[in-house]
């Protein structure tokens, strides 16, 4: 017997194909920290994957905020990206790997991506100054991340676990609807 398909099923299975063909790059974690820089302004970063792997690039996304003016910095910035790997327990020797200079954002927000050589602790650096005002030099503190050895997961494993997750979705909507024809 043909059944005609409600509002509610239809948004249920457009869910469920969604799931199916989702990426896996959407479906790993990730995740940031903020830093206050002389009580004025706020820079989040976000990175993806949150555990960044050696060999593996990771995207960071810095996002330059105004507290004052609740909103993303309006004025140009140029900022200076530096990022170190820390020198070992009980030491504050570091080395820096990469430094980008005088990068201009305009809207707020940089985006960048870095592939980490080696494991253990690492600090990324930011310093910058309003295009406005380029006598003052604003220095944030550190974003301490903890490189893991090798890959998180191959594009094989991301995606077989994509597919059990929109199977069991699948069947989870299944059994819904078989509750709801019955009742």
């Amino acid at each position: 017997m043909a059944r005609r398909l409600d509002r509610t099923n239809v948004i249920v299975i457009m869910a469920v194909a969604l799931l199916a063909v989702w990426p896996p790059s959407i479906l790993l974690a990730n995740g940031g920290d903020q830093r206050v820089v002389d009580g004025t302004y706020l820079i989040n970063l976000s990175r993806a994957p949150f555990t960044p792997r050696v060999g593996a690039k990771t995207a960071f996304l810095a996002s330059f905020v105004d507290l004052r003016a609740s909103r993303l910095i309006a004025d140009d910035l140029l900022v200076t990206v530096r990022i170190a790997k820390l020198g070992g327990i009980g030491t504050d020797k570091r080395t820096f790997l990469s430094r980008q200079d005088k990068l201009t954002v305009t809207g707020g927000v940089l985006e960048f991506s870095y592939t980490f050589t080696e494991p253990g602790l690492h600090e990324i650096f930011f310093d910058f100054v309003l295009a406005s005002s380029p006598g003052t030099v604003y220095e944030a503190p550190d974003f301490l991340l903890d490189v893991q050895a090798g890959a998180d997961r191959s594009p094989a494993t991301a995606w077989a676990g994509a597919a059990a997750a929109g199977f069991a979705v699948g069947f989870l909507v299944a059994q819904f609807l078989r509750q709801r024809r019955t009742a």
